[in-house]
Parts: structure tokens; sequence; C-alpha cells
């Protein structure tokens, strides 16, 4: 049979059992109770209405917000990796000059005569070759591994997240009981 224990400090009442006596019972207060002997349990007030189910815990402020918390960084971490990864999907490699090309670029100074190649390297000691930009498939594989390490990030950021939101499922409670106060 079970009965119900006064906390001393704040007045809850805790269910116990008779199986209980002569053993300590910490109270949500922080209060330790000693549990009566067997005979001055039987006076105590009878708590019939309880059923034998555990208690249940309650969300309280600190699991709403590991929750919360994991929550947005799971979705921010889905966005971003779902943006890199159409980025990567999307991404198209530069047009290199084809053989043809080269081939008459080369037929080009193949035909060049003597002055019209003193002019030529005139022209480019005066003015130079013009600013240097990297070459197109250099930075396109530059930005093909950026890609690749946000979208890494976002799932890991993705699997925080998921981790956090389990977490703050088995975090304590404040206990919800069952029974009528």
């Amino acid at each position: 049979m079970k009965y119900r224990l006064p906390c001393e400090r704040c007045g809850e009442k805790l269910v116990i059992d008779v199986s209980q006596a002569g053993r300590q019972l910490a109270c949500r207060c922080g209060a330790t109770l000693e549990i009566p002997s067997l005979r001055a349990i039987r006076t105590l007030e009878a708590a019939s209405d309880v059923s034998d189910k555990p208690r249940r815990t309650s969300w309280n402020r600190n699991r709403g917000i590991v929750f919360a918390g994991g929550l947005i960084i799971a979705v921010l971490g889905l966005l971003t990796a779902a943006s890199a990864g159409m980025s990567w999907y999307t991404a198209k490699a530069p047009l290199l000059p084809s053989a043809h090309d080269i081939e008459a670029s080369l037929a080009d100074v193949d035909e060049l005569d003597a002055p019209g190649a003193w002019e030529m390297w005139k022209d480019l000691r005066d003015q130079g070759l013009g600013p240097y930009y990297e070459p197109a498939h250099w930075v396109f594989k530059v930005s093909v591994r950026r890609v690749f390490a946000v979208s890494i990030g976002g799932l890991v950021a993705l699997a925080v997240g998921i981790a956090a939101i389990l977490l703050s499922m088995f975090l304590p409670g404040n206990p919800r009981s069952v029974e009528p106060r």
C-alpha cells in the first residue's frame, strides 16, 4: 500500500511504499526525508489513487532551450548543405581552348615575319601583358573545393543539431506527478 509523506521544508507530499520503511528519500526541494517505521507509516495519509506507473517528466526551460537550439542548428545545417550541394550540382566547368583554337594561334605566330614580331615585342614591353588572371580551370577547382567544404560543414552542423535534439529528450525534467495534490 502507498502513503503520502509530507516534506518538512516545502510541504509537498511524496508517495512512499511500506517497503521503504526506515530508508531516506530526497525531496525535489533538496531536503532529505527519513521514512518512518512500518507502524508510523500506517498513520500517514493513504495514497490509494496513485497508480504504479512511473512518473513522467515534463519539459523545463533547459530542455526547451537545448531542443530549440538543436532544431535551429539542424535546420541551418541542412539549408547550408543543400545550398552548397545545389551549387556543386549546377556548377559548370570553364571552357578550355580547343585543340583547333590552339593550332590557329600557333599558326598565326608561325606566320609572323621579323618586323611583325619586333612590333609585337615592343608593344608587350611598353604595355605589358595586362593584369594576371588565374587560369579558369584552377579557379573552378578551388571553388568546387570550397563548396564541398561548406557542404561538409553544413552536414556536421546538421549532425550536431540532431544530437542536441536527442540530448534534450534525455535531460532530466521536472517530475510530473499523476496524483492530485
